[in-house]
């Protein structure tokens, strides 16, 4: 097996993606990002250039290639189908162009045959066979990891372009895929680029933020079981010294960041309604949807607003009265609200800023609700506050305690209550609070490892790995 495991791989080639949407050449982004996660030095800026794929057709059948773009040269170490143009006097600094032998369409990349060939090595050691082909899930678990599920439509639209059914089917090799790439990101029928310059950089900010922390992005999820049924688990594990080694969501995975932010894990995207959660009783606590009297719970009231979460590394301690509530911690990990416009698959990770809090009592159990903010949301540097929050999403703050106190009355039941006088506090007391929920989750660790019950799984060769197992 390669010296860089397929979770790696997958994260550098969607670097390498966002580099050709928004930053400069794709090789100097992988060399960037292996500079990330091998901690040998900070990475350089790079210079803002936006990057695009650009479309161009001909109606007469004749090769469009030599009528749009200057002079060429084949590049087949890279495709039948790749060539370079000639920039000044050298090819090696030209752009790329892929052209489509079928339709006789071409799209022109903004990046030199250096940079393509490192995305090429990439792709390549995401391909588990000798012949070099992903299938559509491949693809698919790109779009997933920059934060944009796909959708039916797309799905469909996926499978017609790549002319297959079956989606484990292995036929996208790096030509076809270096041309699906260049139909997503067309800006031929966007004359003011707007969208497409807009798009790529909100999927570069995704990038940007969760390869910040290598460690954390490594750590990806598995699903398990039907998502109908009581039996549906999502799984976290990452590869160390190529093995899969399975995860704590609430105790593997770091609270905070070195800039400082923390690690929200969603448990429920917004605009949904099914109430998953970290499963604090089982065995590496996985996500599963919550069960009541034998039924699947889904939230009444309606889709959530924002999405919904906790911070791992912490716990509200039932024996802990809090002073703001008088009541004792709901024996959980943190509850945690991004407050951001883009919608987070299930399992992810989020690099967030805290804002503030909510005092919520659920049952005469304290149930923080902490208030935050995506790193990589346009808005967050602009945001620090609930002053800010106010300021920039007017009537935010209003929706969202209101959704908290009412959603139980769609089950017959009363509001719920909230401490401080009813009122959210701000981002300096709310970071109090979820330190002193992270000393909480310490004092419990400390406590099962005095009494023997801490077990971590070790690899192949002896070596100590996560996998802490830990209930309550």
């Amino acid at each position: 097996m390669p010296a860089q495991s397929k979770m790696e791989a997958l994260v550098s080639l969607t670097t390498v993606f966002a580099n050709l949407a928004t930053l400069g050449a794709i090789g100097f982004g992988i060399y960037q990002l292996k500079k990330l996660t091998t901690g040998l030095e900070k990475p350089e800026k790079v210079g803002a250039r936006h990057h695009r794929s650009r479309r161009t057709e001909s109606n007469d059948g004749s090769n469009s290639l030599s009528r749009q773009v200057s002079e060429t040269l084949h590049m087949p170490e890279l495709g039948a189908n790749i060539f370079a143009e000639k920039h000044g006097e050298s090819f090696a600094k030209g752009r790329v162009v892929v052209r489509n032998a079928k339709t006789k369409e071409t799209f022109v990349f903004d990046e030199t045959p250096a940079a393509v060939q490192a995305m090429k090595n990439v792709f390549n050691r995401l391909c588990s066979t000798s012949a070099k082909v992903l299938s559509v899930n491949d693809v698919m678990k790109v779009h997933n990891l920059l934060g944009e599920p796909v959708n039916e439509d797309e799905k469909t639209e996926m499978t017609t372009f790549f002319e297959t059914k079956n989606l484990d089917e292995k036929v996208v090799d790096f030509e076809r895929f270096m041309l699906w790439w260049g139909h997503l990101h067309d800006s031929s029928a966007d004359p003011d680029e707007y969208y497409s310059q807009e798009r790529y950089r909100q999927r570069f900010k995704v990038l940007q933020s969760r390869l910040k922390n290598p460690s954390v992005a490594m750590i990806g999820c598995r699903e398990e079981g039907d998502p109908a049924s009581r039996r549906f688990r999502v799984h976290f594990q990452a590869e160390e010294k190529d093995e899969m080694v399975n995860l704590s969501p609430w105790h593997d995975i770091p609270l905070k960041n070195a800039d400082g932010s923390y690690n929200f894990i969603c448990e429920i995207p917004k605009w949904t309604r099914k109430k998953y959660e970290i499963a604090t009783g089982e065995e590496l606590n996985p996500i599963k949807q919550d069960v009541k009297n034998g039924v699947l719970r889904e939230y009444k009231w309606g889709d959530m607003l924002f999405n919904y979460g906790a911070f791992p590394q912490t716990w509200e301690d039932p024996h802990h009265i809090s002073e703001e509530t008088g009541c004792p911690g709901d024996n959980d990990p943190i509850d945690v609200l991004e407050l951001g416009s883009r919608q987070r698959p299930l399992g992810s990770i989020t690099a967030v800023k805290i804002l503030g809090v909510l005092a919520m009592i659920d049952a005469d159990e304290t149930d923080w609700k902490v208030l935050t903010i995506a790193m990589d949301d346009d808005k967050a540097p602009n945001l620090h506050d609930l002053v800010d929050l106010d300021a920039h999403y007017p009537g935010l703050l209003h929706a969202t305690t209101h959704w908290l106190r009412m959603y139980k009355t769609a089950e017959g039941k009363g509001e719920n209550r909230f401490g401080c006088g009813g009122k959210p506090m701000g981002a300096a007391f709310a970071t109090k609070i979820v330190e002193e929920t992270h000393q909480f989750w310490r004092n419990l660790l400390a406590q099962r490892n005095q009494q023997g019950e801490i077990r971590r799984k070790s690899s192949k060769d002896g070596h100590s790995i996560r996998g802490t197992n830990v209930t309550v």
